[in-house]
């Protein structure tokens, strides 16, 4: 496993009266009737005279220890409720996912689409919706050619009508009059007609148009989405942030600050052999801490197959060993008429190598 260097700026709060810079000045101005501090003497007014005011460094606070107050409060008896500890549940705004700590400083694993739920991409949608609009102006067009058409059809009804009043009571009129009540028939079901496909074609229309609001919605809520609430095993809110999603696979990692966390050795899945027993440990249906049991069945590509059961919420979660080692990250599940289906989870090994954050 690699680590690249974060650097982490907490911005503290203090009141005034605690003021202080590490190792270096505090210069003091006043401007507008207003005192102002900083570090830098460079923005300090040039027709004023600074106030230099040294201070001890302050230190930095040790990170909570949730390690051992998880075990405090659930007291695993092995090594699968062990490596429950280190998994947690995550809340979105589409629904609830897993996943689970891999390093002591606060960096969750977890599927891309648990915090990004997976949408048509630009181009396809763009080409469905153009060819939406194209199928709406056609139908358009047609109904307004029926409409025409209906609309001639009324106007020969009129002046047929017409014709029929100026007769005088005869055989002929009573003809004519038979003939104006069959036509008038179909002239109201032809408009009957007409009217239910205006009413479709609006119903389209709108449909088409909230897709498009939907569309804008999502993007700009997917472009501010990247804060998120996880429960620890004890079901203890925190906040997690992206830290980075990948590119080529179906991986995310979530960073929370300030704790120091337990978290999942990992083991190379091309280490177990078929037959092997595997856990599949997540929040299935928002069932906390759920354990699945199976056996590895097989690789397939960048994943491990398993017929541990893997239900929605699982995905993002850990699939671990009996020792309680992680092999994979739970993805999906294939699913059949006849049978239950295979459980496939992306090999540990994948991630370590695409993701540059753990």
């Amino acid at each position: 496993m690699h680590r690249s260097i974060h650097t982490i700026c907490i911005v503290l709060f203090v009141p005034l009266l605690f003021w202080a810079t590490a190792q270096a000045g505090v210069y003091k101005f006043k401007q507008d009737g207003v005192w102002h501090f900083t570090d830098d003497p460079a923005a300090l007014p040039a027709d004023q005279r600074p106030a230099t005011v040294d201070a001890p460094a302050l230190p930095d606070a040790a990170p909570t220890d949730l390690t051992a107050r998880l075990i405090a409060a659930l007291s695993p008896s092995n090594a699968i409720e062990t490596a429950a500890l280190a998994t947690v549940l995550i809340e979105t705004g589409s629904g609830y996912g897993s996943g689970f700590f891999v390093t002591a400083d606060g960096y969750i694993l977890t599927n891309k689409h648990v915090v990004r739920p997976q949408r048509v991409s630009g181009a396809t949608q763009a080409a469905d919706t153009s060819a939406q609009a194209a199928v709406l102006a056609r139908r358009t067009a047609q109904i307004d050619i029926q409409a025409q058409r209906l609309q001639a059809s009324r106007d020969e009804l009129d002046a047929f009508k017409r014709y029929i009043d100026d007769q005088p009571e005869s055989v002929t009129r009573q003809y004519n009059e038979s003939r104006y009540r069959e036509s008038l028939a179909r002239y109201q079901a032809g408009q009957r007609a007409l009217d239910e496909a205006r009413r479709k074609l609006s119903a389209q229309r709108s449909s088409l148009e909230a897709a498009l609001l939907q569309k804008r919605i999502d993007d700009g809520m997917a472009a501010l989405n990247q804060n998120f609430t996880i429960r620890l095993a004890d079901n203890t809110p925190l906040y997690a942030y992206v830290v980075e999603i990948s590119d080529d696979n179906d991986l995310a990692v979530l960073k929370v600050d300030g704790y120091a966390t337990p978290f999942l050795k990992a083991r190379n899945p091309l280490t177990c052999a078929q037959g092997d027993p595997v856990y599949a440990i997540g929040n299935p249906v928002t069932l906390r801490n759920s354990v699945a049991s199976g056996v590895v069945s097989g690789f397939k590509g960048p994943f491990v197959k398993t017929n541990a059961q893997i239900y929605p919420g699982n995905s993002g979660g850990p699939l671990v060993t009996s020792q309680g080692n992680v092999i994979g990250i739970n993805t999906f599940k294939t699913l059949t008429r006849k049978f239950e289906g295979l459980g496939f989870a992306i090999s540990i090994q994948v991630a370590l190598d695409d993701l540059e954050s753990i």
